[in-house]
């Protein structure tokens, strides 16, 4: 098994989030209603995972929110190639810029 760097990792955890995110057809807005991140901090870990990755806390919160492992987040696997949620309008088209 190969290591990488934490920008990489943090990268990735942050695919792995948005693939949760977009299979399950939420918004940003109802990804933040369901695991009490706000919004402006999803967003930014989703644009910005290198300089503002997510913490062990969120991501316990996305896994309960998703129904999904923590693991799943976490895995150094790639999945197949899934875009990062539209943080202006939502995966589902919805605007996601008004709380």
């Amino acid at each position: 098994m190969s290591f990488m760097d934490s920008s990489s990792f943090a990268t990735l955890v942050a695919h792995h989030v948005a693939a949760v995110i977009t299979r399950s057809g939420a918004s940003i807005l109802r990804a933040s209603q369901l695991t009490g991140i706000p919004r402006m901090t999803l967003i930014r870990r989703l644009r910005f995972p290198s300089t503002s990755p997510f913490d062990v806390h969120e991501l316990e919160m996305l896994a309960r929110a998703f129904h999904v492992d923590i693991e799943t987040l976490v895995s150094p696997v790639e999945e197949a190639a899934l875009p990062v949620p539209d943080t202006h309008h939502g995966v589902t088209g919805e605007r996601a810029d008004h709380d």
